[in-house]
């Protein structure tokens, strides 16, 4: 809920949709925007909403304690010593994603022609929110790298810095999706569960839809979907694998994404499984969370094919993509707008041995499905993941049920989940 000025004019009621409006409101103002989406929320929850009369003056100097924005109407900032220092600000304007004063003098004020509403921030707590916010999100990653892991590094710099990133996507699901939605049968259950059977088009349907969140990000695809509208992302399901199409350069790339790929898709069905026993988690975002935990592999792969003359054996593959992928995962996600549950899995899954105290979290579905992989199909890049009876994580998921000790009945239900997406796409 909001607070209220009890000097303000009028003040109304407020609702949980006005804190939806205000923080949609909040994820476009400079500086509030520079804050993530949770301390947004907080300090949205702190605002101050106050009703103006028109023709009513607040001076400057009293309003210095906060950020103070037009939410609507109109209003005037006057400058007692400069008349023609007079400056308009109206909603629906660049001008009204700034604070109302920049200035806090005695000489300065904000005047109301018409009935308006502005809305304040307190900027101490902003100020603690940002200091904590960066505090948390300055992290060393002490990792020794090869010239060929700086060679991959280097190339996926410069594809941030030209925004030319992108994603390679599977041919064989695409093409089963692209024949799916051509036959124009498809709803956004049956064309949610489609598209989430490529890492790549997820990535980028994902994306697409948080380019239009003003508020909450996008972390499932029926979300997309309805945000995005299902025609568009039809047309994003057919344009994107035509333009992004895989194509390995050498055998040992084209190995390194097929295990890749089957890896993945199958982390993604049993985080999915081990959701279902989790009351506060759900299985669709635990499904696409899967997914993405190691989306920065992906990319790697990508920039390692255009190097094929260096990165032609499966031990420089595995190298870069163990040294990189969650620094690169993590950037990535990051800089796409995805919920910070997806950057938490990308950033931590594979710390085996982190604590494990509070409540369940994707990250963990996501390190106990990797742990459950490796136990029943070894795979040589991940001979470094420690047996499950030597963590702490475990135990933590007995307590729902979920036993990874059964890894071979895990299996069996994320079989039984892979396997309607298989009938889906075979119709």
């Amino acid at each position: 809920m909001f607070n209220f000025d009890s000097k303000s004019s009028a003040a109304a009621d407020t609702e949980d949709n006005n804190l939806s409006e205000l923080m949609a409101l909040a994820a476009r103002l400079s500086p509030i925007s520079d804050l993530n989406e949770a301390n947004r929320q907080t300090i949205c929850k702190s605002a101050t909403v106050v009703n103006l009369n028109r023709s009513t003056a607040l001076a400057a100097n009293k309003e210095h304690r906060w950020f103070t924005y037009l939410f609507d109407g109109q209003v005037e900032v006057r400058n007692a010593k400069d008349k023609d220092g007079t400056e308009a600000v109206e909603t629906n304007t660049s001008r009204a994603l700034q604070p109302v004063l920049k200035e806090f003098t005695q000489h300065h004020s904000i005047n109301t022609k018409t009935a308006a509403t502005l809305v304040r921030f307190g900027q101490e707590l902003f100020d603690i929110l940002l200091k904590e916010q960066q505090k948390n999100a300055t992290k060393a990653h002490d990792v020794r790298v090869s010239e060929k892991d700086n060679i991959v590094f280097d190339s996926i710099v410069e594809s941030f810095e030209q925004r030319t990133i992108n994603f390679s996507c599977q041919s064989e699901v695409t093409k089963k999706i692209a024949a799916l939605i051509n036959r124009g049968a498809t709803g956004i259950p049956e064309l949610s569960l489609a598209i989430a059977a490529d890492p790549a088009l997820t990535a980028h349907t994902l994306h697409e839809a948080n380019k239009l969140t003003a508020g909450e990000t996008t972390q499932t695809m029926r979300g997309a979907i309805t945000r995005l509208g299902v025609e568009s992302v039809n047309q994003l399901a057919l344009k994107i694998p035509a333009e992004q199409g895989w194509q390995p350069a050498n055998p040992a790339i084209e190995q390194f994404m097929a295990s890749y790929q089957r890896r993945t898709t199958l982390t993604a069905a049993i985080c999915k499984v081990f959701a279902k026993s989790v009351p506060h988690l759900t299985d669709e975002r635990a499904h696409l969370i899967g997914l993405m935990a190691d989306i920065g592999e992906l990319m790697i792969i990508g920039h390692a094919n255009k190097h094929a003359d260096i990165f032609n054996d499966a031990e420089s593959l595995q190298s870069a993509s163990r040294n990189l992928r969650e620094a690169v995962g993590s950037w990535l996600l990051g800089a796409w707008g995805f919920n910070e549950n997806f950057i938490e899995a990308a950033e931590s899954a594979r710390d085996f041995y982190r604590n494990h105290t509070g409540e369940i979290t994707y990250a963990d579905l996501v390190t106990a499905a990797l742990l459950t992989i490796e136990s029943e199909l070894p795979d040589e890049e991940n001979k470094s993941v420690p047996s499950v009876v030597n963590l702490l994580l475990p135990r933590k998921l007995q307590q729902v049920g979920i036993d990874l000790q059964n890894p071979q009945h895990i299996l069996e239900q994320a079989a039984a989940e892979l396997n309607e997406l298989k009938q889906l796409l075979q119709q």
